[in-house]
């Protein structure tokens, strides 16, 4: 992977976003990204574990990412209002640019299959759509997609009470990092300026 800059932001109540934060982020650190794991409520609330430990979410982060992973629990097939009050802070960078053209991607748990998870994701893209960021969908793109439900519209799990992840969700949240990290170092790239052609004396 080229380098990249991902950030990964998060609001966790029962832990599951937390583990899934912490394995997205430990992936993409595997091949090569420098990550940034963040949490938009108390780092003790639902904490990273491992190697990377939350830090409070900033704007900052936001404009030194090149990559973004926002990760938050299904709450009635939205986003948890933690994660939406940190969204609503974001009009004056959005208003000068600095969030267009970033790879950005979202991450859910619900305690059912069918909890609402895919609305949740729907719902955090609107945002995306204002800021003209480039939404960057799971797809099928890994077979471990499929193996934890097959939700096309971006990382989703249905939580455990214990918070705990399986063995294929871990997989497909180390998957989710890696790509989500590649596609922000490709769209990162110096894009040439196009040559235009001199405009003819007295018009065409």
């Amino acid at each position: 992977m080229s380098e990249s800059r991902l950030a990964v932001i998060y609001f966790s109540r029962s832990g599951t976003i937390a583990m899934l934060a912490r394995h997205i982020a430990e992936g993409a650190a595997a091949h090569g990204a420098e990550v940034r794991l963040r949490t938009v409520a108390s780092p003790d609330q639902g904490g990273g574990g491992g190697g990377l430990a939350p830090e409070p979410a900033s704007m900052a982060d936001l404009e030194w990412a090149d990559a973004i992973a926002f990760g938050s629990p299904t709450r009635f097939g939205n986003l948890a209002a933690e994660l939406k009050e940190f969204l609503d802070r974001t009009g004056p960078l959005a208003l000068r640019g600095k969030l267009a053209d970033k790879a950005v991607s979202g991450f859910t748990s619900a305690a059912s299959p069918h909890g609402g998870q895919e609305a949740t994701l729907l719902a955090l893209y609107h945002t995306m759509c204002h800021w003209g960021a480039v939404i960057v969908p799971t797809g099928y793109t890994d077979p471990s997609l499929r193996e934890i439900g097959g939700n096309p519209y971006g990382l989703s799990v249905t939580a455990r009470h214990d918070g705990s992840l399986s063995p294929a969700e871990v997989v497909a949240a180390r998957f989710f990092g890696v790509r989500l990290a590649g596609i922000g170092a490709r769209l990162a790239e110096p894009v040439p300026e196009p040559a235009r052609e001199p405009v003819p004396a007295g018009g065409a």
